[in-house]
This record gives C-alpha cells, structure tokens and sequence, in this order.
C-alpha cells in the first residue's frame, strides 16, 4: 500500500510539474519569509557551497548566487532543468531527486533551500527521506531554508476553493478572464471528484488533494508544532518559523505556508 501511494503521488506530481515549467518562470522574486531567513544566514553563507532544492523554472537561482557563486541547482523534472540551463547557461544545475542524494558527500554545503513547498510533494516516507539527506550534506552550523504547507490553515479546511478571477472593465479582458476562470473551475471539479478518496489523513501529517494546479496535485500538510517536532527528531536545532508576511512566528499561524530556517548542530 505505501508503495502503492508513493507511486502515485510521484507520477501525478511529477506529470503536474512537466505541464507547469511556464508558470514558474515568470519571477525572480523572493518572497517576504525567504528574504528574512537569507538574511539570518547570508553573511554566514558568503561564497560558501549553496545547494538549491526543487529549482523549478529558477525563481531563487540569482538571490542565492549573489550570496555565493558555489552554487548546484536540482530538480526532480527534467523539464524543469532544461529550462534553468537555457536561461543560466553558465550555472550548474541537475536533475536528482531530494529524497536520494548521494552524488553528494557528507557536510558539502553550508545552506540548502527547498522553496515553495516542493518538501511537500512526495509521502511521509519520503519527507523524512528528504530532511535526512538534507542534514546528512550540510556541514555543522549550516542552515536549511524551506517552506511546508500548515495544516491549521483554512486552505487545508477548505472542501473546495474556486480559481481566482479578478474582474476588470475592460469586456474583452473580461470575456478572456471568465473563460479562464470557467475553464479552470472545470478542470478542478473533474480533478478534485476524482482524486479526494486518494486523501489521507493522520494525527501527524495529512496528504490532501490540493486546489494548486486545478486539483492536481497530492501535498503534505502538518501542523506548526508536528513541523517543529519532526526537524528535532532528525537533528535540526535553533529552529526559525516565518509567516507570510516575514515575520518570526511565536505561537500558532494560520497561513497555508510557513517557512522555516533550521540549523545543523554538532
């Protein structure tokens, strides 16, 4: 059964990502909790080994070269790669993937990023797979910076969330706006009827079928606290969680997304 699940969550995944190499490659900008945790670290990182998990299109490709230009991008897509390759041609990027990296040696980086929540795209196996490889390669007193999904948050809640549509007084933008957005709501009845019986859900972790990509996505969600409680588990210590808006989280968060930098102690 659980090999069963990690087989299908990887091919839905893996096959969502391939159709989505356009949407990733429209920015370059961090966002506010990634600036806020490179910036705890980027001194420290200065021309250090970085290692860039989950590169996508290259959204944090030029943030984490102007730290160091001891820089590996990796992603699991291959699509995902060769778009990287035609727009840094001269930066080294690969396909692995995060859950086996041992084309690394021990403690060969000093900062590892995983963002947008690519962590939360494969099982629970597969997590803790990823955040042993994660601690295995970086060196004591590097840190890790990613994001996860929140599951005290109204998107885990939600049964189903509509597409965004923004409307405008402009009708031809308007007509071409509500076309998506009927499309897409399709799309995402289709996907979501058909893949909810899939979920599963457990008092530490969940693995929900997700509104990103038009339901087409199987992600993992825990709790702030199971967050925490997991990174202990494996070795991180000095644990940072940022909301949002970049700010440092004191107790619980309602965002669908926190971030965390954690360190690599002796």
């Amino acid at each position: 059964m659980d090999g069963d699940n990690k087989t299908f969550i990887d091919a839905m995944n893996r096959n969502t990502m391939r159709r989505s190499v356009a949407e990733y490659a429209w920015s370059d900008d961090l966002t506010p909790p990634e600036r806020a945790g490179l910036a705890l670290v980027a001194a420290e990182a200065r021309n250090k080994p970085i290692l860039d998990l989950g590169i996508g299109a290259g959204r944090t490709v030029r943030a984490l070269m102007d730290i160091s230009k001891n820089y590996v991008g990796v992603d699991y897509v291959p699509e995902m790669v060769t778009a990287c390759c035609k727009r840094f041609p001269d930066v080294h990027f690969m396909q692995a993937d995060a859950r086996n990296l041992s084309q690394f040696g021990d403690n060969s980086f000093f900062l590892i990023v995983f963002s947008m929540n690519g962590v939360c795209m494969v099982n629970h196996e597969g997590r803790i797979a990823i955040l042993k490889e994660v601690h295995r390669l970086l060196e004591t007193g590097g840190a890790f910076l990613f994001s996860t999904y929140n599951r005290n948050s109204s998107n885990y809640e939600a049964f189903f969330r509509f597409p965004n549509f923004q409307p405008t007084k402009n009708a031809m933008t308007f007509l071409v706006r509500g076309f998506r957005f009927f499309f897409h709501t399709g799309i995402s009845v289709v996907n979501r009827i058909r893949f909810r019986r899939t979920e599963q859900r457990f008092s530490e972790y969940s693995i929900i079928n997700d509104a990103c990509h038009d339901y087409a996505t199987m992600l993992y969600y825990a709790s702030l606290e199971n967050h925490y409680s997991q990174l202990e588990s494996i070795g991180f210590s000095g644990v940072t969680a940022f909301d949002l808006a970049g700010g440092k989280i004191m107790a619980g968060t309602r965002d669908d997304s926190i971030t965390f930098l954690a360190r690599k102690q002796c």
